[in-house]
């Protein structure tokens, strides 16, 4: 039988998986747990009660989704807005409401898919089936959210898309077909051109009329009738500009048959070196267009020599659904027709993407692999990052050069993929999720292989990520933890600092489930806001509810009285609900919410009242090496245990509460004083087994354990 002294000085690694019980050879079992819920591990090595939440505001709708975004100016100009179905609320950072309400086009059903990125005032808005929406502070009450008003979109040689019908004769490859549409259609200039529709490809070898062309198939198509169909290529016949300069000069543009339609202005056309954009529909002959670039003559360019060009930004292709802000260009990136095409614009002209070939024009580019995996974000650390659904992906100019549309380099770093949450920096690394949800992985350069690598940080804690994360959001004060939401309502959070060498993980879990969280700075730290599901009355809502330090409910109010009340009110928002009371820093029994407020058995001055929430941890069995080898698999019996606390009121250790409060004179008016120190428990009975504690915090009361000491007896 041996007596040994053991002590786990830090809880850095966090709660460890059920996998990693038997791992008593790795360090990070000393410093983890078994369980830890509703604490945090801090990088000093503690671990501490976590904050509580206090009520800001009900969503719009109860019934439906909500999703917060975070607006930062600077960091003492922050708001943060509330997405919801077609509108958004935009909030101060103490909780109130700016009384601004907007109509947006996002529906819930949109939310989870909504990117974003600011530069100054301005915040860009991406989703693939809506064009990028510009959302821009004018004053504190302010707002607006309208679609971006860029000078020129991408564009490229795409043809015309079509809205209604067309039927083709014979679907058969190499067959000599009609196509007939179901409105007018066509001219004698299409003669040349190819009908796509589905997977099949026709070209057309004669015109009959507008309303009929015969056509060779190339590629068959699977039927005979389709609601929808494109035109492809430019209409083969001559092109003449009546004028090549100078720029923002207007001219006509002249076919030598017919081919314009109305629905060509807008759209570009390249001639002679030069570039024109339609301004107005004359005829099907004759169109006006501005010199945007000059050309090089006014010959005519026969079939083939010109183009026409239209944005590639659009209802049928779709748009960007990411985006960043990277050297003073706007990012976009991935729409649904061009999933692995990146977009750069103009250098700093965000809303200009004219395409062109000088080192500060506007550039498009496409991310190529072996798989078409769909580019779901871009970010930088160091380079541009981009992020697909199969891999993780590099853009650069060359060794410390920008890019520009000449010297662009795509490097593919590692094939992990990830999913649709939001990557978050952190210092230097990048971190996203892979794309089953599961695990969390950091992006950074490596100096000594010059590459990138992404190692996972939860293969330890995987089971805190079991459901799928979500959303998730970084405080970086006064505590640096990455906050995870996971698809059953659990708040998983990770502790990190990689300087340290800290990565903690733990669950924070509530009377309801958390469905998104976001972070704004402030004066005093950053604020960590969070969308909570709950059940009050028998209903279902839901609440923004932000994390504050020294809260000890959640969904509670913090109220005053100078002169003393028994009575407080405020909690329509938890009618019928049990609530926890701590009055004057006293906890109270616990309350039912009746008509909005509470009656307390004494007046009070202030009150905190909200959930009830318990703190549990429980540490890992513990592993010694002696002479007969390891401790594993021999009874253990814990004889006593010393515990160093930091200002803390108040938890119990395997069912038995620790007394913290020295009786003196008049002690019964005061409340209780915060305790640092250690405190010593012994002969507690404790049955042989694996020599484990649960210490839980079951008031809402302050708690920080610093460290844990014991005195075990283990007997071979």
């Amino acid at each position: 039988m041996a007596k040994l002294t053991l002590i786990q000085t830090n809880f850095t690694a966090g709660e460890l998986s059920p996998r990693m019980l038997g791992r008593v050879d790795i360090a990070r079992y000393q410093n983890g747990a078994k369980v830890i819920e509703n604490a945090w591990p801090l990088v000093h090595g503690g671990v501490t009660r976590r904050n509580g939440t206090l009520f800001c505001a009900a969503a719009k709708f109860p019934d439906r989704r909500a999703r917060l975004v975070p607006y930062v100016f600077n960091t003492e100009q922050a708001y943060m807005i509330e997405f919801g179905d077609f509108y958004i609320r935009i909030y101060y950072p103490n909780g109130g409401w700016t009384g601004v309400e907007l109509a947006s086009p996002y529906g819930q059903t949109m939310l989870a898919a909504l990117e974003y990125v600011q530069g100054a005032d301005t915040m860009f808005l991406f989703h693939g089936r809506v064009p990028i929406y510009r959302l821009k502070r004018i004053s504190n009450t302010e707002w607006s959210l309208a679609p971006a008003p860029f000078v020129t979109t991408p564009f490229e040689e795409r043809g015309m898309d079509f809205a209604f019908a067309m039927a083709i004769t014979n679907p058969a490859a190499g067959a000599a077909s009609t196509v007939t549409p179901g409105a007018p259609a066509f001219f004698i200039s299409d003669v040349g051109r190819e009908i796509w529709a589905g997977s099949g490809i026709a070209r057309i070898t004669a015109f009959g009329s507008s309303g009929s062309v015969s056509v060779l198939v190339i590629n068959a198509f699977s039927q005979t009738l389709y609601p929808t169909w494109s035109l492809k290529g430019s209409p083969q016949t001559t092109c003449t500009a009546s004028a090549f300069s100078p720029v923002g000069a207007t001219v006509t543009l002249t076919l030598g048959a017919a081919g314009w339609r109305p629905e060509d202005v807008g759209k570009f056309v390249k001639l002679n070196g030069g570039l024109f954009q339609i301004s107005g529909f004359t005829s099907s002959t004759v169109v006006n267009a501005v010199i945007r670039s000059i050309a090089t003559s006014v010959v005519a360019a026969p079939a083939g020599a010109w183009s026409l060009e239209a944005s590639v930004w659009n209802d049928f292709d779709g748009y960007p659904s990411t985006g960043t802000l990277y050297e003073q260009r706007l990012v976009a990136a991935g729409s649904p027709n061009y999933p692995q095409t990146i977009w750069e614009s103009r250098t700093g002209e965000y809303l200009n993407f004219e395409l062109g070939t000088k080192d500060d024009d506007a550039m498009s580019f496409n991310v190529s692999s072996d798989q078409i995996n769909p580019i779901m974000h871009v970010g930088q650390v160091k380079a541009l990052v981009t992020l697909t659904y199969g891999g993780e992906f590099t853009v650069t100019g060359g060794v410390e050069k920008p890019i520009t549309p000449t010297n662009i380099q795509i490097k593919n770093q590692s094939v992990y993929g990830c999913n649709g949450v939001r990557p978050i920096r952190i210092g230097n690394e990048l971190y996203f999720v892979q794309r089953a949800g599961r695990k969390l992985r950091a992006m950074a350069y490596k100096y000594d292989s010059d590459s990138y690598g992404s190692p996972d940080m939860s293969v330890l804690s995987e089971h805190a990520t079991k459901s799928g994360v979500v959303d998730m959001a970084f405080q970086q004060e006064p505590e640096s933890i990455l906050f995870m939401v996971r698809s059953d309502g659990v708040m998983a959070t990770m502790t990190v600092d990689r300087d340290q060498d800290v990565v903690g993980w733990a669950r924070q879990v509530t009377d309801g489930a958390y469905e998104s969280v976001a972070v704004i700075p402030s004066a005093e730290g950053d604020q960590v806001w969070a969308v909570v599901r709950r059940t009050v009355n028998g209903q279902n809502v839901r609440y923004l509810e932000r994390f504050v330090p020294g809260t000890q409910v959640d969904c509670g109010i913090n109220a005053f009285s100078a002169a003393g009340a028994s009575v407080w009110g405020g909690l329509a928002h938890l009618e019928g609900k049990t609530v926890d009371v701590v009055a004057d820093g006293v906890v109270l029994q616990p309350q039912v919410v009746t008509g909005g407020q509470i009656t307390l058995p004494r007046n009070a001055f202030s009150v905190q009242i909200g959930l009830h929430f318990k703190t549990s941890i429980t540490t890992l069995t513990p592993e010694v090496q002696g002479g007969t080898g390891s401790a594993q698999g021999n009874s253990m019996r814990i004889a006593e245990i010393t515990l160093r606390f930091l200002e803390t009121i108040g938890c119990s250790i395997n069912g038995q509460v620790v007394a913290f409060r020295n009786m003196g004179n008049q002690v019964l008016d005061k409340s209780p004083a915060l305790f640092t120190g250690v405190h010593r428990m012994e002969n507690l009975g404790w049955e042989r087994g694996e020599a484990v504690l649960t210490i839980e915090q079951d008031q809402p009361l302050p708690f920080h354990l610093l460290n844990v000491i014991k005195k075990v007896t283990f007997n071979d």
